[in-house]
């Protein structure tokens, strides 16, 4: 029997809401089909539309050319497919491919995410991800899945314009990080460094732990330095996500005028 992360390196993933599918678009995703309510078909397909058009805009030229059959569905049929609890009458299935671990870790800028359980966190920490130019996200053995419909909403789509590697083991990808030359920050409320401090690599990889429990034992060896957020009394800890968007702001190469990927 094949291993996990092989048998998940390509399949199908579930797109909902009309901003999910069009992030997805925009960032090159190849779509099977798309089901949406009849008044939302023309968003993907206006008749005789130029490649000016608004819509080539928004989701990129040729756009029309990664679509395939595109359904119109009434609402009452549509919307109780949904996993989101209030559908905006889109739906999209849409191919996806993980990347290998040996080809993540040569980006300049990795975020890796341990144990975040939460797909909505997990998804916006992708988002900020991609707007920040990181190159590859590694989702760690435990963690939410990155494709699913939830994760996708929490990313916007925009998923599938960056690398993304799941299911190893967080000692493994922390190892293979070290090697291909990564300073490895874990984020830490106790961290022995300031934000303002962090010092900058040519290649850095970010650690963001569970929600609850914070970074592992194996994040902890794993890493090379804890670096802490400034926050004022009473706070003492921020949501993953935006804990995640600050630091990866921080770390972003052109802080530093260092090579981006």
């Amino acid at each position: 029997m094949r291993d996990r992360r092989q048998r998940d390196a390509t399949g199908l993933a579930v797109v909902e809401g009309p901003r999910a599918v069009d992030g997805a678009l925009a960032s090159g995703a190849t779509l099977e089909a798309v089901f949406a309510r009849p008044e939302l078909v023309d968003r993907y397909a206006p008749a005789g539309a130029p490649d000016d058009h608004p819509d080539a805009a928004r989701l990129g030229i040729g756009f029309r050319g990664r679509i395939g059959a595109i359904h119109p569905v009434p609402a009452d049929v549509l919307d109780p497919l949904a996993d989101a609890m209030n559908p905006q009458g889109v739906l999209a299935i849409a191919r996806f491919a993980d990347s290998p671990l040996s080809a993540a870790v040569t980006a300049a800028r990795v975020v890796v995410l341990e144990a975040v359980r939460d797909p909505g966190n997990a998804g916006a920490v992708v988002r900020s991800a991609v707007a920040v130019g990181i190159g590859a996200v590694i989702a760690t053995e435990g963690t939410t899945d990155l494709w699913s419909p939830k994760a996708l909403r929490g990313a916007a789509g925009l998923t599938f314009g960056t690398m993304v590697n799941r299911g190893h083991p967080t000692a493994e990808v922390l190892d293979v990080l070290g090697d291909a030359g990564h300073l490895r920050v874990r984020a830490a409320p106790d961290g022995e460094v300031r934000l303002d401090e962090l010092p900058l690599n040519d290649h850095m990889a970010l650690v963001v732990g569970n929600e609850a429990h914070g970074p592992s034992a194996d994040a902890v060896a794993g890493t090379d330095i804890a670096v802490a957020i400034p926050m004022q009394h009473p706070v003492d800890s921020l949501n993953v996500a935006v804990a995640a968007a600050v630091l990866m702001y921080a770390m972003r190469p052109e802080a530093g005028n260092l090579p981006t990927n």
